[in-house]
């Protein structure tokens, strides 16, 4: 039995390739007037919900697959110079790399590894991988809920895994260095105010401009 055409606006899509966080799209309609389609695809959000845009049409296959390739081709050295610039190797973090048994640990607040097989091919490095768990019912390994909400370690956004895509929680010793600092910003408490602290200190602003003595007009000089 065949397997469910993937479909985008009438599309059918023939070819995807991921680039990290972004995926480069050829697809055809082969009723269209412009046959022939290009897009990029991103999930890089809370709810891994897929969102299309940079669409381009037309009814000339060489013109759209050039656009296609020139696509990923800029994307491989984009990533590359992130590479560069954050000084990360090519090399997966694995169970190796997490405590024994903490695949069946609680994960609210700890540092976990996401499976690199489960991420895409460019994006199965330590700066994707390494994220802070802060809730969901996936945290918790007896309930019956898989979600479990993070922040991305590197960057500080906010996305969503499954617990079953989570291989454990780092070990401190294989935790690279940047990590530590990383981690430090991640973890450090915000200061929340309560409404009546707020309020309090609306009426006191309010009481210092009240106080102030009103400036003097300046006589209008006479018209010539």
């Amino acid at each position: 039995m065949d397997s469910e055409k993937r479909m985008i606006e009438g599309y059918e899509v023939k070819t995807a390739i991921h680039m990290g966080s972004r995926e480069f799209i050829f697809a055809v309609n082969n009723d269209a007037a412009k046959p022939y389609m290009v897009c990029n695809c991103t999930w890089d959000n809370p709810l891994s919900i897929e969102i299309y845009d940079r669409a381009v049409v037309s009814a000339d296959y060489l013109e759209i697959m050039t656009e296609f390739l020139n696509r990923a081709s800029e994307r491989i050295k984009e990533i590359e110079a992130e590479r560069a610039e954050r000084g990360i190797t090519a090399v997966s973090l694995t169970a190796a790399d997490c405590t024994p048994g903490s695949n069946r640990a609680h994960y609210e607040n700890q540092l976990i590894v996401i499976k690199p097989e489960s991420m895409t091919p460019a994006a199965r490095t330590a700066d994707h991988q390494l994220v802070l768990a802060t809730g969901g019912f996936g945290c918790n390994p007896e309930a019956r809920g898989q979600a479990v909400f993070c922040k991305n370690l590197f960057t500080g956004k906010e996305t969503r895994w499954e617990r079953y895509n989570v291989v454990g929680i780092i070990r401190p010793d294989h935790m690279p260095e940047w990590a530590k600092d990383k981690l430090a910003v991640l973890q450090k408490p915000v200061e929340k105010t309560s409404v009546l602290g707020r309020l309090d200190t609306a009426k006191k602003d309010a009481a210092r401009d009240a106080a102030k003595p009103a400036r003097p007009h300046k006589d209008k000089e006479p018209e010539l």
